[in-house]
């Protein structure tokens, strides 16, 4: 499953404001700097409007959005 083009729009535009790369499937998007604690809240909200689910309190971890293969699954699993 690819992600939804607002998704990996925002990670890009994340990654060329804080002087990266775009990001690769197993890349880590923190240690890249692509995401933080702060750009996680902001890139959850996209995430959701651009699939469709819903991320409970309780799945906000980084694990769960630590690369872009990651992120996949979580959404796979929330819309499985």
């Amino acid at each position: 499953m690819a992600l939804p083009q607002g998704v990996t729009d925002y990670l890009n535009e994340n990654a060329q404001n804080n002087g990266g790369a775009q990001p690769a499937a197993g890349d880590d998007l923190f240690k890249a700097g692509v995401l933080d604690s702060f750009a996680l809240v902001d890139f959850i909200g996209v995430l959701e409007a651009e699939t469709g689910i819903s991320v409970p309190d309780s799945d906000v971890k980084p694990a769960n959005f630590q690369t872009l293969e990651a992120i996949e699954r979580y959404v796979e699993s929330r819309k499985g």
